[in-house]
């Protein structure tokens, strides 16, 4: 795969797929689009580069004693170098491609960041580049989780069929 929006190259012998994100891509689109192409169903992945802004969501504490909630979406004020970001691909509720982020970014003025990134609003400065490790045999689709009701992936082995 290597169009003017995104580079990608399938390693037979490891099993992986590594390439770029460019400018004005994505991050979460232009990791499903890989995914599509090569026919991947479940993968873990990971990158680094630079992100226009970025939106994202932290951990806060809650009202209770041990309670836990998110803030609400928060976005970076300048360009962001994202220097880690570790993720999953599967499949939302409703069968569509799907991808849990989280990622730590410093931005232009010194200051670093990092949290649960948000689908659809994180996109490419100049570049980033990932890699692909697909997970063959399970499947990972979102359902409730049964403590706190969020939909997480929930981890299974892949039926045959």
């Amino acid at each position: 795969m290597d169009n003017k929006r995104i580079q990608a190259v399938y390693d037979g012998t490891a099993h992986r797929i590594a390439g770029r994100l460019m400018k004005d891509v994505d991050l979460f689109e232009g990791i499903k689009e890989v995914c599509v192409h090569y026919g991947i169903q479940a993968a873990n992945f990971q990158c680094f580069g630079s992100l226009k802004y970025a939106t994202f969501l932290q951990l806060e504490r809650g009202e209770g004693e041990g309670e836990l909630r998110y803030s609400g979406k928060r976005r970076s004020t300048s360009s962001v170098e994202l220097l880690s970001g570790t993720g999953f691909v599967g499949h939302k509720e409703n069968g569509e491609v799907d991808v849990h982020f989280h990622g730590m970014m410093i931005d232009c003025d010194g200051q670093l960041n990092g949290g649960h990134f948000i689908e659809g609003e994180n996109p490419v400065a100049v570049t980033v580049e990932y890699v692909i490790f697909p997970l063959h045999d399970m499947q990972l689709q979102r359902g409730p989780d049964p403590h706190w009701g969020l939909p997480v992936f929930q981890f299974t082995q892949r039926s045959e069929g």
